[in-house]
C-alpha cells in the first residue's frame, strides 16, 4: 500500500513535460529502458537483462558510467555482499507515460533480504529516482549502498561540492583506497575540462541521516556511495573521515524489519554557467572559480567540522579569526548555513562552562594535552594553551552575523561569547592594559597561539590584537542587543588596550621606535622577544586597526614589501629574520629558515592584502596573483612553503591557503557584507576595470561592476551606483542606501517599478542624485535621514527648486517623485 501511493504521488503529481519525442524508450534487447529529461542533456540506461542497475548515465554528450561501471543498490551482511546487480527473482517492469517502475528487486539470502521497488520519472529538466526498500527481518549492515555510483574513472570527475558546505577532491584521493566520507545528502559533481556537472539532489526528510563516501577503487574507478538511515550514522575508526585503506568510513547499521526509502532527482548542468562567479578582468577568474570550490571548501571536515585544514588530516582549529571570512568568497548558501550549525555546535561542545574554548578538534588524541581529549573530538592542544581560542570565537561569530543577518541567532550567542571573552577579562592586567596568557617566560617551553611552537608568552601581542578585534566588534554587536552597560565596559577595555599596545617597548608595549615594527611578545619580567619582524603580528596590528598612525603604517608596510623584492618571495614568510635560539621547538623551527621560524604561510595572505590594499593594492594584487599562478601549479594542497625554494611542504594541508583570494573579494573589490546591507569599498587597479561580480547574499543576488572611480550594484530591480563606497540592501519594493560607511540607511526608495539611481553627491549639506524608473509614470516615495534634526532644506528636481522640507527630530524627511524613464536630478539642500 506505502508503494502504491508513492507510485501515484510520483506518476501523477509530477508536472507534466512538453516534448516532440518520447522521454522513456525501450531498446533491444527488451531488458533495456532508456530515459531523457527534457532538455536531451541527461541519459539514463537501466539494465535488467541480469539483475538490476543503470549501466550508462549520460551527461552533456559524456558518457560518465558505462563500459563496466554501473550504478546499483546493495547490502553487506556477514561479510557477505548482495546487490542489485545479482538478483533472488527476476524484477518487474511496467512504462506509464514518462515514468517507469522496476519491482521485485530482491537480494541477499534466507537469513536476510532486501526487497525494492525502483520508480523513475523524466521530467522537464530532470530525471527523478526513487527505491523503495523493505528488510525482510532485523540486522546489522555492515556497508549500505543505497545506492552505489561506479564512475568510469577518477578523471571522470573533479570532484563533488556536498551538501553541508564542503567538497569531496579527487586530488585528494589520489591512492586506490583512499576513502572520503561525509554526512551530506546532495551532490554535485563537475569537471572543469569538459564543463560538466551532474547534481544528486536528495529529497528533504528530517527524520533521514545520509551519508556518503567517495573511494579511489581498485579499477581506478570513483565510487560513491550514498547511505540513509533512521538513525545517526558514525565513524568506526574513531572519529576518522578519511581512510586509505579501502575501508568503510561508516560504522555498521542496525536495521530493523521495516520500509525505507531514498528519492533523488538528477539534473545535468554546465558547469562555467551553474557557478558563474561573474567576467574577471586582469586575474585569471577560472581559477579564482576552483580555488574557492575545492581548497577554500575542503576544510570542511564534515557537517558542523569547519576549519581551516581539512578531512585529508582531520583537524579543526578554532583558533582562527578569518573562518566566517572564509564564506565571503566561497559564497555558497550551504557553506554559509554550515559554519552557523559549526558555530553552534561548538558552543555545546568546545566550550566549558568557565568559558574556556577548547582550541582544536582531531579525528583522535595525538595532538591533545594529556587527560584533555573529549569523546566528540575537542581538547587542549600539546603545545599549550592556545588563548587565541577565546577572542577568534568571539570574531567568528560576529562575522557570521554579518553573513546571515540573523539577529535571532546572534541574541542565543551573547552569554556564550561574553562568557569567552569573560575567561580572558580574567586575565586582565589593570595596571597596563594588556592581556596575559598562562606562561610567563619562554623557558616554560609552551605556545599560547597559532604560532603554536614558538614560545610567546605572557603579554602576546597576537592575542592581545584579537582582543582588541573582539571587545570593538561586540561593543557595537551588544548595542545591537539593547545592552548598554556591556557595550561600554567592552569598549572602555579596547580603548586601553589600543593605547597600552601602541605604547615603545620601553613603556610597556609593543612598538620598537628603532627598528619601526611591533614585537611579538612581552615577557613578566619585562623583557622583549620577537623583534625579528613577525607578520603576523604587524599585519594585525595594522588590520585590525590598532594602528592607525599612517607613519607607522608607512614604516611597516616599507620595510616588509623591500624584504620581499629583496628575496622575491612569493607571499609573505612567518617572520623575515630569526628567532633567538631557545624562543621556539628546537629540531623544528631551527635552523632558520624553518617551519614557523621563517617559512611561508598563506594564512595570512588576506590580513597582509588588506593592509596595503588601501593605499597600495598594486602590492596586494601582485600577491594575490602569485597564489592564484601556484594553485594552478599544485593546488595550494600544502602545509607550507619552504623559504628558500618556495615549494610545498608539510604533512597537512591547510584549506587556509585560500586567504589571498578571501583579500581579493573582501579588500580589493570591497565585498564585505554587513547584517543589514551589503557594503562595498572597493581598492582597484586600472587592469581590473570592467569586473563583474555575481554574488549572492541572504537570498538576494547582485550584479557587481567595478572600475575605478565607478562602482554599480545592480538586483534585478533596483540599480545603484557612485563613486564612493556605500551599502545597498533591498527587500522587495524598498531599496535601502547606505552612504559610505554608515551603518544605518540615508536614503530608502519605495517603487513598484525597476528604478535606477546614480549617486552624485552626498555630502551632510548637500545631496544629490539621478533617479530613472522603468515605467514614466511610476511614483517612488523617499525618506532621507541623518540630516540635521528640526533643520530646513530645500528639494531640487531637474534644477528647479520644488518644495521646502523641515526634517523631523530623527533627521527625517520624506517626499514623493515620478522621475519617469528619462530621469531626474533629485538634490536636497541644506538652507538653515
Amino acid at each position: 500500500m506505502v508503494i502504491a501511493v508513492l507510485v501515484g504521488i510520483l506518476i501523477f503529481h509530477l508536472p507534466a513535460v512538453s516534448q516532440q519525442s518520447p522521454l522513456v524508450t525501450l531498446k533491444a534487447p527488451k531488458e533495456m529502458i532508456t530515459l531523457t529529461d527534457g532538455t536531451g542533456n541527461l541519459k539514463m540506461r537501466v539494465n535488467y537483462s541480469k539483475g538490476c542497475v543503470l549501466d550508462k548515465i549520460i551527461v552533456n554528450g559524456t558518457e560518465v558510467t558505462g563500459s563496466g561501471s554501473i550504478v546499483y543498490s546493495g547490502i553487506r551482511v556477514d561479510s557477505q555482499f548482495f546487490s542489485s546487480r545479482d538478483l533472488l527473482t527476476n524484477p518487474v517492469v511496467s512504462v506509464h507515460g514518462d515514468s517507469v517502475i522496476v519491482s521485485h528487486i530482491k537480494f541477499g539470502n534466507k537469513a536476510f533480504s532486501v526487497t525494492e521497488t525502483w520508480i523513475f520519472k523524466a521530467g522537464a529538466d530532470d530525471i527523478t529516482w526513487g527505491i523503495f526498500r523493505k528488510y525482510s527481518t532485523r540486522g546489522t549492515l555492515e556497508e549500505n549502498d543505497f545506492p552505489c555510483w561506479q564512475f568510469n574513472s577518477m578523471e571522470t570527475w573533479d570532484g563533488a561540492l556536498l551538501d553541508n558546505g564542503g567538497v569531496a577532491w579527487n586530488l585528494l584521493l589520489a591512492n586506490q583506497g583512499d576513502t572520503y566520507g561525509s554526512h551530506t545528502g546532495t551532490l554535485t559533481f563537475w569537471n572543469k575540462s569538459n564543463n560538466n556537472c551532474l547534481r544528486i539532489t536528495a529529497s528533504d526528510h528530517p527524520k533521514a541521516y545520509r551519508v556518503a563516501t567517495f573511494s579511489h577503487d581498485k579499477k581506478n574507478q570513483l565510487s560513491v556511495v550514498q547511505s540513509s538511515s533512521a538513525r545517526p550514522v558514525t565513524t568506526q575508526f574513531g572519529l576518522r573521515r578519511f581512510l586509505s585503506t579501502g575501508k568503510s568510513v561508516f560504522a555498521r547499521l542496525a536495521v530493523e524489519a521495516s520500509d525505507v526509502s531514498v528519492q533523488s532527482r538528477l539534473q545535468a548542468f554546465h558547469y562555467d554557467s551553474l557557478y558563474d562567479r561573474g567576467t574577471f578582468k586582469g586575474v585569471d577568474g577560472n581559477a579564482v572559480n576552483e580555488m574557492l570550490n575545492t581548497i577554500g571548501r575542503y576544510g570542511v571536515v564534515d557537517r558542523n567540522l569547519f576549519g581551516s585544514n581539512g578531512w585529508h588530516s582531520g583537524y579543526v582549529v578554532l583558533q582562527e579569526p578569518w573562518l566566517a571570512m572564509m564564506g565571503l568568497a566561497v559564497d555558497a548558501p550551504e557553506f554559509i548555513r554550515g559554519y552557523s550549525g559549526t558555530l553552534e555546535y561548538e558552543k555545546e561542545h568546545a566550550i566549558k562552562p568557565n568559558g574556556r574554548v577548547l582550541p582544536r578538534w582531531h579525528q583522535d588524541a595525538s595532538d591533545a594535552m594529556s587527560h584533555t581529549y573529549q569523546p566528540d573530538g575537542f581538547y587542549e592542544c600539546q603545545w599549550g594553551y592556545m588563548l587565541d581560542a577565546q577572542p577568534a570565537y568571539a570574531i567568528d561569530v560576529a562575522e557570521q552575523f554579518d553573513m546571515t543577518g540573523d539577529l535571532n541567532w546572534l541574541r542565543g550567542f551573547k552569554p556564550t561569547c561574553e562568557k569567552v571573552l569573560g575567561y580572558m577579562i580574567d586575565r586582565y592586567l589593570e595596571d597596563d592594559g594588556l592581556f596575559r596568557v598562562v606562561q610567563s617566560s619562554h623557558r616554560n617551553h609552551k605556545g599560547a597561539d597559532w604560532m603554536d611552537v614558538v614560545w610567546a608568552s605572557y603579554k602576546v601581542a597576537s592575542i592581545n590584537a584579537y582582543m582588541y578585534k573582539a571587545l570593538v566588534r561586540w561593543s557595537e554587536l551588544e548595542k545591537l542587543l539593547g545592552d548598554e552597560q556591556m557595550s561600554a565596559k567592552y569598549q572602555g577595555l579596547a580603548v586601553r588596550l589600543k593605547t597600552a599596545f601602541n605604547q615603545d617597548t620601553a613603556e610597556g608595549g609593543f612598538w620598537n621606535p628603532d627598528k619601526k615594527w611591533y614585537v611579538y611578545w612581552r615577557e613578566k619580567d619585562g623583557s622583549v622577544y620577537g623583534n625579528n619582524l613577525i607578520s603576523m603580528v604587524n599585519f594585525l596590528a595594522i588590520g585590525f586597526g590598532l594602528c592607525d598612525d599612517q607613519d607607522r603604517k608607512e614604516a611597516v608596510l616599507n620595510t616588509i614589501e623591500n624584504l620581499m623584492k629583496k628575496e622575491n618571495l612569493f607571499i609573505w614568510p612567518s617572520c623575515f629574520f630569526p628567532y633567538r635560539e631557545g624562543l621556539g621547538l628546537q629540531g623544528v623551527n631551527y635552523p632558520f629558515p624553518n617551519y614557523e621560524n621563517g617559512d611561508l604561510f598563506l594564512a595570512w595572505a588576506e590580513l597582509g592584502v588588506r593592509c596595503y590594499a588601501e593605499r597600495y593594492p598594486h602590492i596586494s594584487l601582485h600577491y594575490i596573483r602569485n597564489v592564484i599562478k601556484q594553485y594552478k601549479s599544485d593546488g595550494l594542497a600544502h602545509q607550507r612553503y619552504t623559504r628558500v625554494r618556495q615549494t610545498g611542504a608539510g604533512d597537512d594541508i591547510l584549506s587556509n591557503n585560500i586567504m589571498a583570494v578571501v583579500g581579493l573579494y573582501r579588500d580589493i573589490y570591497g565585498i564585505q557584507p554587513k547584517y543589514n546591507r551589503l557594503y562595498l569599498n572597493p581598492h582597484l587597479t586600472d587592469e581590473l576595470n570592467g569586473t563583474r561580480i555575481n554574488y549572492w547574499l541572504r537570498n538576494q543576488h547582485y550584479r557587481i561592476t567595478l572600475s575605478t572611480g565607478q562602482y554599480t550594484v545592480h538586483t534585478g530591480r533596483f540599480s545603484v551606483s557612485s563613486t564612493h563606497a556605500f551599502g545597498l540592501n533591498v527587500t522587495g519594493h524598498d531599496l535601502r542606501y547606505f552612504h559610505g560607511a554608515k551603518a544605518s540607511c540615508s536614503l530608502l526608495i519605495s517603487t513598484d517599478a525597476a528604478c535606477v539611481v546614480d549617486i552624485v553627491n552626498w555630502t551632510d549639506d548637500r545631496m544629490k542624485w539621478k533617479e530613472t524608473t522603468q515605467h514614466e509614470t511610476a511614483p517612488v516615495s523617499h525618506q532621507v535621514s541623518h540630516l540635521r534634526p528640526l533643520g530646513h532644506y530645500e528639494l531640487f528636481i531637474g534644477g528647479k527648486s520644488t518644495l521646502e522640507l523641515t526634517a523631523d527630530a530623527e533627521g527625517v524627511v520624506h517626499f514623493k517623485e515620478t522621475p519617469g524613464t528619462h530621469g531626474q536630478d533629485i538634490q536636497i539642500v541644506y538652507k538653515s
